[in-house]
C-alpha cells in the first residue's frame, strides 16, 4: 500500500481483517508527531457513506465521539442576520472532524488493533509494472529500497506517484481540472457561549456570490474556517497582499466573524492557497497486480463534503468484492471500477454545481423556498421523495442513481415553487393539492434496489 492517509489507513485495516499481510509506505512524516500545516484542508465532514464503512471495521462510534454533529447550515448575511437551513427532515446530521485527528485515530487503530506497521518518510520514486516492484526513497536518509508484492495499491492521493507511472502505459486516460478559486484555513478560537459561536451544531456559511467563508465546528469549541476566494481579480488572493487589504476585506465581507479570528494575518499570509482540483482517469488498475483507489482516481472539490466519504465507500466496496471473488484479483479490480467509476464521476460533477450553489444561492429567497418545498415533500411522502442532498448524504444510494432520480424530481419542484411564490409560501391548500396530484404521477424512489 502506497499512502497512509485516510483511505490508505482504512483500506489497510480492511485488508488486515481479511488476513492479508500488508506493508504500508507513506511519503510524509507521521501525522501524529508532525502537524500538517498546509496543502490539505484540516477539517472535513463525514456522512452515512463514510460512517457505514467505518462501522464495518468497528471504528464508527469512536469517530463519532471525535466529531461534532452538524444538523444544518447557518447562513450569515452581511448584516449579521442568521438563517438556519436543516440538512434533513428527522434531525439527521453530518459530522465535522479534524482531518489529522481522524487520520491519527485510524493509524492508531491499524497499529494497535491489527498489528500494522507504517513506514513514514518513504517516497515512491519507481514502479516496475511487470514484477509489481516499487522503489522507495527515504526522505530523511536518502536511502533507496525496493519492495516486491503480490499486489500494489496506490492510495496516495490526488498527485499519486503510482498513477504517474500508469499514465505512461498505453490506453490510460487522465484528466484534471483546476477551479479558478482556492481557499485558506483560518481559525476561530473557542469563545463564550454567546452569539453565533454558541451555535456549534451547524456548519456556518457566509455566502457572498463570488466568494464565501465556511466555518466547521470542533470538539473544543473552536471553528476552522475555509475562506474561498478567486485566485485572480478583485477580491482575490492576488489582490489581497497586505494586512490592511485583508482587514478591510474581512471586516466588510464577514463583519460578525472579523474579530473572532485568532491569528488572521499570520494564517492568511504564511500558508499558500489550497487549490481545488477534479481528477478523473481510467483504467483504475493494471492487470491483476496494480490498483488505484480514493483521490488517486477521483479527486473532487470539497464543496459537498464527499471526498473522504467516497474514499471510505471505495474501501467497503472493494472489501465486499474480495469476499465475493476470493483470489480472482483480475475480476475484483474490474468489478471495482465498474461499480465505482460512474458514481465518482457523477459526484465530481455535482461538487462543481454545489460549490456554486453554496457560494451564490443559499442566501437567495427562492433557494430557501425551494428547500422548504423539498422538506415538505420528504415529510409527507417519505417513501417516495428524498431531496438530492439527503440521497447523497444520508443514504448509500449510488451517486449516479441519486443524481438521476433528482433530475426526474426537478420538474415537480419547479412547478411547486411557482405555486409557492404565487401564494406567498408553502402553507396553502392549492400547493397541497398540487403536491398530492404530482406525487400520484411520480414513480418515487426505488429504495430496495438502491440501498
Amino acid at each position: 500500500m502506497v499512502g497512509a492517509g485516510l483511505v490508505g489507513s482504512l483500506l489497510a485495516i480492511f485488508l488486515k481483517k481479511r488476513g492479508f499481510e500488508v506493508e504500508v509506505f507513506e511519503r510524509n512524516p507521521d501525522i501524529r508527531e508532525h502537524r500538517q500545516v498546509s496543502g490539505r484542508s484540516i477539517n472535513l465532514t463525514l456522512c452515512e457513506r463514510g460512517l457505514r464503512a467505518l462501522d464495518i471495521v468497528g471504528a464508527g462510534e469512536a469517530v463519532r465521539d471525535l466529531s461534532v454533529p452538524a444538523y444544518g447550515r447557518l447562513v450569515h448575511d452581511v448584516a449579521g442576520n442568521l438563517t438556519f437551513q436543516p440538512y434533513g427532515n428527522s434531525d439527521e446530521a453530518i459530522y465535522s472532524i479534524s482531518r489529522s485527528g481522524l487520520n491519527a485515530y485510524l493509524l492508531d487503530l491499524a497499529e494497535s488493533g491489527y498489528g500494522l506497521e507504517v513506514q513514514f518518510n518513504e517516497k515512491c520514486v519507481g514502479l516496475d509494472l511487470s514484477s509489481a516492484t516499487i522503489e522507495m526513497q527515504n526522505r530523511v536518509s536518502g536511502h533507496i529500497s525496493r519492495h516486491k508484492a503480490d499486489r500494489i495499491i496506490g492510495a496516495d492521493g490526488a498527485f499519486s506517484a503510482i498513477r504517474f507511472h500508469l499514465i505512461k502505459t498505453y490506453g490510460f486516460n487522465y484528466s484534471q481540472q483546476y477551479w479558478e478559486q482556492g481557499y485558506k484555513e483560518l481559525t476561530v478560537a473557542p469563545g463564550a457561549e454567546s452569539g453565533w459561536l454558541s451555535e456549534r451544531n451547524a456548519l456556518h456559511i457566509w455566502p457572498r456570490r463570488q466568494y464565501m467563508l465556511i466555518g466547521f465546528p470542533n470538539v473544543d469549541g473552536s471553528f476552522t474556517c475555509s475562506l474561498h476566494i478567486p485566485l485572480k481579480g478583485d477580491p482575490s488572493f492576488q489582490s489581497i497582499t497586505t494586512e490592511k487589504d485583508l482587514t478591510r476585506f474581512v471586516q466588510a465581507s464577514f463583519p460578525d466573524a472579523a474579530e473572532r479570528f485568532a491569528n488572521l494575518a499570520e494564517e492568511y499570509f504564511i500558508n499558500p492557497p489550497n487549490y481545488m482540483i477534479t481528477i478523473k482517469c481510467s483504467p483504475w488498475s493494471h492487470g491483476d497486480r496494480i490498483l488505484l483507489i480514493g483521490d488517486a482516481v477521483h479527486a473532487i472539490y470539497p464543496s459537498y463534503g464527499q471526498g473522504a466519504n467516497a474514499g471510505f465507500e471505495d474501501c467497503a466496496v472493494l472489501d465486499t468484492l474480495i469476499g465475493e471473488y476470493g483470489d480472482d484479483w483480475h475480476s475484483i479490480f474490474l468489478r471495482f471500477e465498474e461499480a465505482r467509476k460512474a458514481n465518482t464521476d457523477a459526484i465530481a460533477d455535482l461538487c462543481v454545481e454545489h460549490f456554486i450553489e453554496l457560494r451564490d444561492d443559499v442566501g437567495n429567497p427562492a433557494f430557501q423556498l425551494r428547500k422548504q418545498i423539498e422538506r415538505k415533500l420528504s415529510r409527507l411522502y417519505p417513501d417516495r421523495y428524498k431531496d438530492l442532498y439527503s440521497m447523497i448524504t444520508f443514504t448509500c444510494i449510488p451517486y449516479a442513481q441519486a443524481i438521476e432520480t433528482d433530475r426526474t424530481q426537478r420538474a415537480i419542484r419547479e412547478r411547486l415553487l411557482k405555486l409557492a411564490q404565487k401564494n406567498n409560501g408553502i402553507d396553502n391548500p392549492e400547493l397541497d393539492r398540487a403536491m398530492e396530484s404530482l406525487m400520484r404521477e411520480y414513480p418515487g424512489l426505488a429504495h430496495a434496489a438502491a440501498d
